[in-house]
């Protein structure tokens, strides 16, 4: 109900209303909320209210909470048209209400908009009147006793299991395998019967006790899960939908949050799903429990996506991780519903959202969505909501697989790659040496025609060996795996010149996920008028790198051949403003030596002014060009201008020039580009910035403070600072990083105080959490005869060990993580001992496990296991490794050594390093549920000794809590 004026005022004056009405009547604001200001005795006895004041508390200060939630729309909608046709005045709306009991009623509602007068210090209401009907006239037939029953009994159906849960596919569109399921309850009562969602739920919310049902669900769910993945049995994803009162009535997040924990799932089985109408409703609480949810690492789903008046609000306002349609909300399957539907879901992919239609019911429905690259599909075409047995036999019996934990990730990326476009294009899936077409578009499959192939008969010709399609798709596969950026190629077929662009997408489990987009330049008559070039002539192309045409008077840049050219990713298309074009590709891609004569090579002026003065009238120039791996060749540049076209047209070309390395030097010597010292910078000084910026050394300075003042870059780079920044003007004690910071304080103070060399000094250092074996040396440094700071440098045991032994496994060093291994540990064990023993300088023991280890392997292969081990001591590092010795002491255990300064600061570091281990939620793209126990001992607790504290840590770690 929405009046086009509002009072801002809550005044009303009871006495002014109607009296000795003989039935039902209430007054309520005519803005939001719409609260109940006054109600009869007649309306009080009809909603099983003893006041007022019960009243609006029943409905929550709301009369919309008196209406059966699937009405409220249709009524206000109802409501609002009469209110402008009639001048104020509704009639003849029917509803169905319930009761503070829980009791359905059919009731017809009557009223007008009264509207306060100006100045009198009152709002504007509606006069309500209510008529309890003795025939149902809206909504599915339920019977009033079946709705208290309901109220009553949900309790008991729910201890008694009378509430079961049934599974309705989920389908993968790109391959046809089962990919999850929707969980639905249904009500079977020993008593009245099978009970549809329909007959229970509408009750459950107007009595508040639908959370009771969710949570039963989710129970339910995770139960299930837990017992058949205990048994080793397949459990896939499983999505179920939440009520808006649920936001309200109870902690959603916690109650998610201790269910899948207390049965040890990971969070990516579960996914939520809210419909679009409730936040649309109510979306503060629900949007702040939705954040919470997808940090923890759920996917949570809007439902019904496109059926109220805001879901491109609700895009635009909430953060979500898939959206799902429902074919339903199209009555009729027409081109028009057809591109409502494509542009959506086309839509939703750019904003980095998955796609899910549910209600399809055909093949037709079925083939177009796969055509538009619909991520999942649902309906009664391939399963009717089910018992799980059921759900998975029916699945077999369509002889559809089962999608494996670890493929989750690859075909959600695979989905969200494909967009509405005319381009052709086409999505291949190659593993084992075979390529595998996952979907083509309408566009693709004509290119395919035209050079007489059927989308079986190019996967054939893909993976026919010993043929220049064969050969020239892997040979381009490889380079585009390494450049990480889409390749382009060219081959003849038949006469036909083919140019194929490919771009890897995902790698995982071996497979590897392309992006391929074919065109027959042969059909483009518009490029055959631009080239002009003979058949025979082709295979000149295979003399260059790359051919572009620039048109002055339009300021473009076209492509018309492109090998092996660094930079196709710049230079790939006809582009607009081809100086700039040109200038970002000599800043990327050629030796900076070699740019400044490039600006002036290829600036418009100076083609122009040289190719006019040249004889032959091209230009040609060499400079040093990146390759892939990132070594420079001299390349030949060539500009020609075409005559005879409209305009101002100019050719360029680059090719290799394969000068042998002798004449390559004599060329590099000859631009006087080496060998020259910059003016105004001594020698001394040149070599000093050359040997901190290049030299392999270690070496720092300091002041008489004993503060860093500066240190190599190979110095920083070791300890992983980004700049001296994170050392100047600290000491060795403010950097935290020894063991034992008292002989290489009493070096230098000898050294600054005395003048002392100090050499061969062997100690420990941790670098990078890692206890390093170390030798310094520290010399003063003397300015007019004074002492005024010292230098030094250090070497590294361990890795000179390690040069000198390259194939020799280094004791104390763990091979995956390049932290300490046990041997290392133990090590710093009794370094850290002494210190306590001989300084009484205690120190901390953190070891720090997890549970999840065997599940992530078994789902996703040993690699994504090492990839989880190796993110896990680089969070380490970065949060402990300046002043902790860290180790792997077992596959799932890790291991910190700490000074110990003030009580709890060991305990607060270990909270927050817990937290940040659990939040992380996917390696390489998997979703992954991290747990970590801890155990804490201290070397100045009652009873611990050097002998004892790792024993006295791992059981306090075993006794941890499970979470």
């Amino acid at each position: 109900m929405k009046p086009e004026e509002q009072s801002p005022t809550n005044t009303y004056e009871p006495q002014d209303l109607p009296a000795n009405l003989p039935m039902p009547f209430y007054v309520c604001q005519a803005r939001e909320p719409h609260d109940v200001l006054y109600a009869n005795e007649e309306l009080l006895e009809l909603l099983d209210c003893r006041d007022l004041a019960e009243l609006r508390t029943h409905i929550s200060h709301r009369v919309s909470n008196m209406v059966a939630l699937e009405d409220s729309v249709h009524i206000q909608h109802e409501v609002n048209e009469q209110l402008k046709a009639r001048h104020d005045r509704f009639e003849h709306v029917h509803a169905r209400i319930f009761t503070r009991m829980g009791r359905i009623r059919y009731v017809e509602f009557s009223g007008r908009l009264v509207r306060a007068a100006a100045g009198s210090g009152r709002e504007d209401v509606f006069y309500c009147l209510m008529t309890e009907l003795e025939r149902q006239p809206v909504g599915p037939p339920i019977a009033k006793d079946v709705r208290d029953y309901v109220v009553n009994h949900i309790d008991e159906a729910i201890e008694k299991h009378w509430i079961q849960i049934y599974y309705q596919p989920v389908i993968r569109t790109l391959t046809g395998n089962l990919c999850g399921f929707e969980a639905l309850a249904r009500w079977i009562d020993p008593h009245i019967g099978f009970l549809a969602p329909f007959s229970f739920i509408p009750a459950l919310e107007q009595t508040r006790q639908i959370y009771k049902l969710d949570n039963f669900i989710l129970q339910e769910i995770c139960r299930t899960a837990h017992q058949r993945l205990e048994k080793g049995e397949p459990f896939l994803p499983v999505s179920f939908n939440l009520s808006r009162l649920d936001f309200t009535l109870i902690d959603v997040f916690q109650a998610i949050e201790d269910t899948v924990a207390a049965y040890d799932l990971p969070r990516d089985l579960i996914h939520i799903e809210v419909t679009e109408s409730a936040m649309a409703r109510d979306p503060g609480p629900i949007r702040q429990t939705m954040d919470r949810l997808r940090a923890a690492g759920y996917e949570v789903w809007l439902d019904d996506f496109g059926s109220g008046y805001s879901s491109l609000n609700i895009l635009k306002d909430c953060t979500v991780d898939l959206i799902k349609l429902d074919m339903g909300f199209l009555h009729n399957f027409t081109d028009k519903s057809r591109q409502i539907i494509a542009s959506t879901i086309d839509m939703a992919k750019r904003l980095g959202i998955k796609t899910l239609t549910e209600g399809v019911e055909t093949q037709e429905q079925a083939d177009f969505l796969a055509s538009i690259g619909c991520g999942r599909l649902q309906g009664y075409f391939f399963g009717k909501p089910q018992p799980l047995e059921g759900s998975f036999a029916h699945i077999a019996s369509q002889d559809r697989g089962l999608e494996s934990r670890k493929w989750h990730h690859y075909y959600d990326t695979a989905s969200s790659v494909i967009h509405q476009t005319k381009s052709p294009l086409a999505l291949i899936d190659f593993a084992d040496d075979k390529a595998r077409y996952l979907y083509l578009n309408a566009s693709y499959a004509e290119q395919l025609l035209g050079l007489h192939y059927d989308r079986s008969s190019a996967e054939e010709a893909l993976n026919a060996p010993k043929t220049n399609i064969y050969d020239t798709f892997r040979e381009f596969l490889q380079i585009a795996r390494q450049s990480g950026k889409r390749e382009t190629y060219f081959y003849i077929d038949e006469g036909n010149y083919v140019r194929v662009m490919i771009e890897v997408v995902l790698e995982s489990a071996g497979h590897t996920l392309l992006l391929m987009n074919l065109k027959n330049i042969t059909a483009d008559h518009e490029r055959l008028e631009h080239t002009k070039l003979d058949t025979n002539l082709r295979y000149l192309y295979q003399f260059f790198d790359s051919i572009h045409l620039i048109d002055f008077d339009a300021d473009t840049i076209e492509p018309l051949f492109l090998h092996e050219t660094p930079g196709a990713d710049i230079l790939l298309t006809k582009r607009h403003g081809w100086q700039a074009l040109l200038s970002s590709f000599g800043q990327k891609h050629l030796h900076p030596d070699d740019r400044p004569r490039y600006e002036a090579y290829c600036s418009c002026d100076a083609f122009c002014r040289k190719l006019a003065a040249a004889p032959s009238g091209q230009l040609h120039d060499c400079f040093r060009v990146q390759d892939q791996n990132g070594n420079y060749a001299w390349k030949e540049f060539t500009a020609m201008l075409l005559p005879n076209t409209p305009g101002r047209r100019l050719l360029t070309t680059i090719q290799d020039i394969g000068l042998p390395a002798l004449t390559m030097q004599t060329m590099l010597q000859e631009s006087g580009e080496v060998g020259n010292v910059p003016a105004g910078m001594s020698l001394a000084a040149l070599l000093w910035k050359n040997l901190q910026q290049n030299s392999r050394l270690c070496y720092f300075w300091k002041d008489r403070e004993r503060r860093f003042v500066g240190a190599s870059k190979a110095f920083l780079a070791y300890y992983g600072f980004r700049s001296a920044d994170a050392i100047i003007g600290k000491t060795d004690e403010d950097m935290g990083w020894h063991v034992d910071n008292g002989p290489y304080r009493d070096d230098e103070i000898a050294v600054i105080e005395h003048g002392r060399v100090i050499e061969k000094h062997a100690g420990q250092c941790i670098i990078r959490g890692v206890l390093h074996h170390i030798t310094s040396y520290k010399w003063p440094i003397y300015q007019d005869g004074q002492i005024v700071g010292l230098m030094g440098m250090f070497f590294d045991i361990d890795s000179v060990l390690r040069e000198r032994l390259k194939n020799a496994r280094i004791t104390y060093e763990d091979g995956l993580t390049h932290l300490m291994n046990r041997q290392g540990l133990l090590d710093a064990l009794m370094r850290y001992e002494e210190q306590w023993q001989l300084h009484d300088r205690p120190y901390s023991l953190v070891l720090l496990g997890s549970r999840s280890y065997k599940r992530i392997s078994d789902s996703y292969g040993e690699k994504v296991l090492k990839d989880l081990i190796r993110k896990k001591a680089s969070h380490l590092r970065k949060l402990a490794g300046k002043d902790s010795a860290i180790a792997r002491v077992t596959q799932s255990m890790f291991a910190l050594v700490r000074g110990k300064s003030r009580d709890g600061e060991v305990e607060a570091l270990t909270q927050h390093i817990i937290e940040d281990l659990e939040g992380i939620h996917e390696i390489d793209g998997n979703p992954v549920t991290i747990t970590v126990q801890c155990g804490i001992a201290h070397s100045d607790e009652p009873g611990i000794s050097g002998e004892n504290i790792y024993q006295t840590a791992f059981t306090r770690l075993q006794h941890t809590p499970r979470k």
